[in-house]
């Protein structure tokens, strides 16, 4: 099939679990946008979907951030978290009313696959669903096209559905697979893209604990990036690997090698060639001369993160929201302190890094 024009008034709606997002979803969601001419196609992740009451998956908010990861290179791709911000089961009827709502001069369409269109009888308030909103099924030649085909029918003699299929790109792959590979300790690769796979590994090795603060790091780098000039992409990598060789029960030793350590993780692991990016992730602990910009926001962000309680941590974060160096050289010269008091060895970097910006 080849695309149609755009019509400016359709927008796609893609609901489901997404744990995790995978490159079938992705094939689906773009020939769907091209072959029904969206203008734009939202990713609706569910909090709990109906008919998974009770099974264990990835928070609402691992979801959603695996989601923009995936889709932030595509324009006509969005998330939408009006399910995961509501909270409990989420049934599709509510929230396309919701986003009828807010798109009030727009026609919602909802993709959805052969498997769940084939079901769609038994779904919530199914009647009104069917009839209320346009449906765009993908259906993948020689997989259970004619009864779609004859369902479809059906529904458009009895409820004046408007459904249209568009062909998927015939893919074998399930987030229930990706999920066993890692557990398995097999490749992902090309089964999820890149940023997500590196998410999931990253989540994986760090545990639940370590993660959140990972997360945390991540947010507060994105903020300052913004504020100070640094490009995103490149620190949300960064921020996303530098604990990835971060050992609980590693002592000081660990404490200052890790970044080190994880900078060639990601150099051997993940394939990262950006130096910044790899400076940034190895010098988070000490700091050196002549940090970039990209290093100073991952090394304050680490160290200043909302989990972070320590006495003095109020006033150095300001410092670092207000101004970069600043607040570069207020932390270093407390991580010297702190040091000092507790009889630890001050990193020659850290000392470099104190003498270069008190020159500036």
């Amino acid at each position: 099939m080849t695309g149609v024009a755009i019509d400016v008034t359709r927008i796609g709606v893609f609901g489901g679990s997404f744990d995790p997002v995978h490159v079938g979803h992705l094939l689906l969601a773009e020939a769907a946008r091209v072959q029904a001419g969206l203008s734009r196609l939202l990713f609706m992740p569910a909090y709990i979907q109906p008919f998974k009451q009770g099974v264990e998956m990835s928070s609402g908010d691992d979801r959603v951030r695996m989601l923009k990861l995936a889709t932030e290179d595509n324009p006509y791709f969005e998330v939408t978290t009006i399910e995961t911000e509501k909270g409990g089961v989420s049934y599709t009827i509510d929230s396309l009313r919701e986003l009828r709502d807010i798109y009030k001069n727009s026609r919602i369409c909802f993709l959805i696959g052969t498997d769940m269109f084939l079901n769609i009888e038994k779904w919530k308030d199914a009647d009104a669903l069917i009839r209320e909103f346009d449906f765009i099924v993908g259906v993948r030649p020689g997989y259970q096209d004619e009864e779609a085909a004859r369902l479809a029918e059906k529904l458009r003699e009895s409820h004046g559905a408007n459904i249209e299929q568009v062909e998927n790109p015939p893919i074998e792959l399930s987030s229930t697979e990706i999920r066993g590979r890692i557990k398995s300790g097999d490749t992902i690769r090309y089964r999820v893209p890149e940023s997500v796979r590196r998410y999931l590994l990253v989540r994986e090795k760090e545990g639940s604990e370590r993660f959140a603060h990972t997360k945390r790091v991540i947010d507060l780098a994105l903020e300052m990036a913004e504020r100070f000039g640094a490009d995103r992409a490149r620190t949300g990598l960064a921020a996303l690997l530098h604990d990835y060789c971060k050992d609980p029960a590693g002592g000081v030793e660990n404490d200052i090698a890790h970044g080190m350590m994880a900078a060639e993780a990601a150099r051997s692991e993940f394939c990262i060639k950006d130096e910044d990016v790899l400076n940034a992730i190895c010098y988070h602990t000490t700091g050196r001369a002549g940090m970039s910009t990209l290093e100073k926001v991952v090394f304050l962000a680490d160290t200043v993160e909302p989990g972070r309680t320590y006495n003095s941590i109020a006033r150095l974060r300001d410092n670092c929201m207000d101004d970069l160096d600043r607040g570069t050289l207020s932390v270093l010269v407390e991580l010297k302190k702190y040091l000092i008091k507790n009889g630890l060895e001050v990193a020659a970097d850290t000392e470099a890094a104190i003498a270069d910006m008190e020159q500036e």
